[in-house]
Order: structure tokens, then sequence, then C-alpha cells
């Protein structure tokens, strides 16, 4: 068995996975900034010979300075890693850098960069450091909470990374510390729900949610009694739809948008307040405790990763699409059909502009979707969840499911068999849904993943020729920009390229640094020798054409290049936050590749 790879500790760096968070994010800055060279920080830096323990000296010129790091082998895919405290040394004396530090020092170098972005990409990073606190308070609890299993206590964790390798991924832009605090999923509070009245006519809803609107679906006897009571008193019963809005949505996005609307009694707040909700791994997404496998996905205007969290009605008729090209997807293979489910987000309702304008932006800014998931024997734990191990040592998610004592080498080929195993057969047929570890969650019993459970279908992407190929029809997705769209893709490679870096180089590879991170000697080059086997496998056992079985071998295993989903660069590209994230692929070494395996 491979031993598990050195990690620096104490005054060098801390853990990857929360011990250390200054830490943790520097190293993720770091990772990036190489990866995507930004200011040429892989492309113009200059290595030093090993030493005696592997590690390297890194040295980057900028201007009459120096970047200096110490820098180790990554361990994932070919490059480098950081392994130590990050300095930059001029004539007059030399200073540690954290994160910020580092990103203000690479920023000044890139001189066609807006001031405004500059200013708000720093400010940003240092918001997100400035809140580390809140972390610090609720880690022992959440893994103590976690570790019990109970399947909110298992969004909880999802969150606590967010998005993995991503510098800001746990960036809430827009939510104050206290704000954080309620409504964020770590802490776990429960809150109750706001309602307001909206004109039946200025409501539109899909071809399967209730006339008359969200209530039956999320409130009891004596809750439903209370907001009839008040429609009833104010005179709305006949005339309006009752409409749940996040507590911060409704104090903090509503008032200026929407003033026409409350000034001619179109939309009227109501006093009503509950069901009690808390956050899941998604922040606009919330649960019930009273009521197992219900979510609500909400509009809630804060920004997270470079985007705003809105339900605008052009995405909620696109994960209609999306949800019946899974369904259909998932009926045509058996392997499909018995290990995969999709949640049901048929339930939806928005606000509607009075000429129908689905792309208008007040459509987006009040509305909500109902989830329901699959009713599966076990509890469904999101993969990101097995990623994280708050107070360091094996993530309490691994403990819940597997005990103290796990197979960890089994438990790892057991999620990528099913991770991989829906990717490659879903590709196969021309369509991938986003198996990030937030949306993919796994129904484990008896110590082990059994199902696969997908959520969140808005983002299904699709190669039309190859779903006519297979049979299936191509989703007829509103799309504004049919150039820089990424539902419906031009070529299987760009396809092929999501299920790469989402399910293997994010979600597959967060759960393996957390498990070699545990101490329980599974390492990095043990996972990817899994994965690679998985996808031998998986590959000889789908039905699908040769040339495609070949086609995926050879990218997937055969290829020494990888899709490489990048977050920064796109970031700094991006002047005003819109509702779409800012995404873009590159390259980077295929930690798969068969030649660096052997």
């Amino acid at each position: 068995m491979t031993a598990a790879p050195t990690r620096p500790t104490g005054s060098d760096l801390g853990s990857d996975l929360g011990l250390d968070f200054g830490a943790d994010l520097l190293a993720e800055l770091f990772d990036a900034l190489w990866i995507e060279d930004v200011a040429g920080f892989r492309g113009r830096a200059v290595l030093g010979p090993p030493l005696a323990d592997g590690r390297r000296d890194y040295a980057l010129a900028l201007g009459a300075a120096h970047l200096r790091a110490l820098v180790r082998p990554d361990g994932w895919r070919s490059g480098i890693r950081l392994a130590g405290p990050v300095r930059h040394e001029s004539a007059t004396g030399s200073d540690g850098l954290d994160a910020p530090g580092l990103l203000a020092r690479i920023l000044s170098a890139l001189p066609d960069l807006s001031p405004s972005v500059t200013a708000r990409t720093l400010d940003r990073l240092h918001g997100i450091v400035a809140r580390a606190g809140l972390r610090e308070t609720t880690a022992a609890e959440l893994d103590s909470a976690a570790a019990i299993g109970s399947a909110l206590a298992f969004e909880r964790i999802a969150a606590w990374r967010d998005r993995p390798f991503h510098p800001f991924g746990l960036l809430r832009h827009g939510l104050s510390r206290e704000e954080e605090l309620a409504y964020g999923a770590e802490a776990g509070r429960y809150f109750p729900l706001a309602w307001c009245a909206l004109a039946r006519e200025r409501c539109a809803r899909s071809p399967s949610a209730d006339p008359g609107g969200p209530a039956t679906a999320l409130l009891d006897g004596p809750q439903r009694a209370m907001l009839d009571a008040e429609l009833d008193l104010r005179g709305l019963a006949a005339s309006h739809v009752a409409m749940p809005l996040h507590p911060w949505q409704a104090a903090h996005a509503l008032a200026e948008p929407f003033a026409g609307e409350m000034r001619s009694g179109a939309l009227v707040p109501l006093d009503v307040l509950g069901p009690l909700c808390a956050a899941t791994s998604s922040l606009r997404t919330v649960a019930f405790p009273s009521r197992p496998g219900l979510h609500l996905k909400l509009p809630l205007d804060v920004q997270t990763l470079g985007v705003r969290r809105l339900l605008s009605p052009q995405s909620l008729r696109n994960g209609g699409h999306g949800e019946a090209l899974v369904r259909a997807g998932l009926a045509r293979d058996p392997w499909l059909a018995r290990h995969v489910r999709a949640a049901d987000e048929t339930v939806s309702w928005h606000f509607c502009e009075a000429d129908g304008d689905v792309y208008a932006e007040r459509g987006a800014l009040l509305g909500g979707q109902i989830r329901r998931l699959p009713d599966e024997p076990g509890v469904p734990v999101p993969l990101a969840s097995f990623a994280v191990a708050p107070l360091g040592g094996l993530p309490p998610a691994v403990r819940a499911v597997a005990g103290d004592a796990p197979d960890l080498p089994g438990l790892f080929a057991g999620i990528a068999d099913l991770v991989l195993g829906t990717a490659l057969r879903c590709v196969a047929q021309g369509f991938v849904p986003e198996l990030h570890g937030q949306n993919a969650l796994l129904v484990c019993s008896d110590g082990a993943p059994r199902r696969l459970v997908l959520r969140d279908h808005d983002t299904v992407r699709t190669a039309p020729a190859w779903l006519a190929e297979s049979g299936l029809t191509v989703p007829p997705y509103l799309v504004t920009d049919r150039l820089r769209n990424s539902l419906l893709l031009a070529r299987p490679e760009d396809l092929l390229a999501y299920a790469q870096t989402l399910a293997v180089d994010v979600a597959l590879r967060a759960v393996a640094e957390a498990f070699a991170t545990a101490g329980r000697g599974f390492g990095l080059r043990e996972a990817r020798d899994i994965l690679a086997s998985t996808c031998d496998r998986v590959l000889a056992d789908t039905p699908m054409p040769a040339r495609c079985r070949s086609f995926l071998s050879r990218i997937l295993l055969d290829s020494e290049e990888a899709p490489f989903k990048q977050v920064l660069s796109p970031l700094l590209a991006v002047e005003r936050a819109g509702t779409s994230m800012p995404s873009r692929l590159g390259s980077a070494p295929n930690p798969l590749f068969r030649g660096a395996l052997r």
C-alpha cells in the first residue's frame, strides 16, 4: 500500500482540511496561481534542486524583488505544491506573506487588470480571512454532529469547504458576520421562512406545480390555517398566491425592485412566518427538520464564486429539460437504472413580468423550486462530505458510514465506481450531469455507498451529436449566447472535459486528498490507480460503439494533459457579478495518465 504523502505541518504550513485556515487558503491560492500560470507564476518561476526531503526552492522575480517559497512534488499530478511559508524578498528585507499578501503581489504584476477588479478581489479575500473565526467556533460541534450521521449534518459538513481547491470558495459577499451565522449551513441554525402574497396574474408556474402555490407542499395543517387566515383577513385569498421567501431576501432584495407592485397591491408582504428550515450545502436551498427529503430552492441575492445566487425563470426551465434528459438516459442503461436516481425538481413558481420576459431580472428575485429526494433506504450523503475533516484526521462522514476503522481503499473504490460509472455511462449517451461534490449524493448503508442521487439539474450538459446517435432528444434549452453557452456543446471532447474536471479533478480528488491526510496509510498514488482502473472497467463494461470507447480511453487515460477548470482567471476577467458562474477550461497534467502511473 502506498504511504500517504508527507504534509507540511505546524509553522511550515498546516493541514489541507481545516486545522489551520490561513495556511489552507494560502496553499489553495498558490496551487491555483501555479496551474493557471497567473502573471507567469509557473512559466517564469525558477525551481532549485531537490533537497534531502524532496522539497525545492521556488523563486519568482517581481520587479526588483522576489517571491520565495519551499515546494514539493504535487502527488496528484505532475507539478509542485506549496510546502512552506511564502516570502517577499527585496534589498530592504524579507516579509512573510499570507494569502491576501501573495495575491496582492501577483495582481500588481498584471498591468492590464482593472483597478476596480484588483480592489474587489483583494477585498473579498480579506473578507474570507476575517471570518475564519466562524469556522473555528463550529468545527468541534460540526465534527460531532456529522459523525452521528443525520442528513442535515452531512449537508453542513459539505458546506465546510464549499468548492474544494477554490481560494474564493468560502466567499459569501453580501452577508454580514451575524447573517452568515444565522443563514449559513456550517452553523446549522434554524430560521423561519418569510411569506408574501403575489397577484395570480404575476405568478408563473411549471406544468406540474399546484396553481395554489407552494403552501400545500411546505406547511402542515396549523401553519396552513394561519396563512389562510391572514390572506382572508387582507382580502387576498382569491386574487393572490402565497410565496415563500428566504428571510434575508425579504429584508434586503425586494423593496426597491418591486416598489411598484407593492404600491399597487400586486405584491404584499405577509406577517406569517414558518416553517423552520436550515441551509443545505447550497446556501440558497433549505431543508426542513420535520420533512426529510424535502428541499426548497430560493433566490438569495448574495454572491458566491463570483455569481449572484438568484433563481431565474430561464434556469428553472432549463432544469426541467435537463431532468427529463437525465431520466431518459438513466432508463436506457441497466446499470444506471439500478444505481442512480434523480431528485424531482419539476415543481416551481416565479414572478412573471407583464410581457412574459423570462430573461428579466425581477423574475429571478422572487420564486421557488420544490425538490423531493427519492425515497431510498439509507442516509443521503453529499459526496463533498467525504472530503471534509474539520478537526483533521478521518472525515466524520467516513466514520458515520464505515466506522472508526474503515477500509479506505475499498470505500474510495466504491465511491469511484458510482461517480465514474455514472459520469462515463452518461457521457457515452451524450450528456453529463454536474457531478461536483454538492450535487451528487451517495446513499449509504451497511458501511458502503449503494446508490447515487443527482440533484440540481439546471446544468446538465450535452453533446447534441452524441445524443442523436443514442436516440435521445436534444433539450430545448433557453440559451442567450450560443457561442459561450456550456449546455449545448459542439464537441464530445468538451462534454468529457466537464466530467473530468468536476467529477475527477474536483470531487474525487478532494475525497482522495482527505483520505490521504487521515493518517491511515492511504495515498494519492493509490487513489489515482483506483480511478484509472475504474475508468478501464467502466469503459469495458458499458455498451457503446468501439470508436466511442477508444475516444474516451484516449482522452481519459492516454493523454498527458487533461482539461482543468480554472478558478482565478475567470474571476479576474469579470467586471460585474452575474447569474452565471465565471468559468474557463484550461489544461493541466492528467492525474490518470497511464504513462505517469506505470
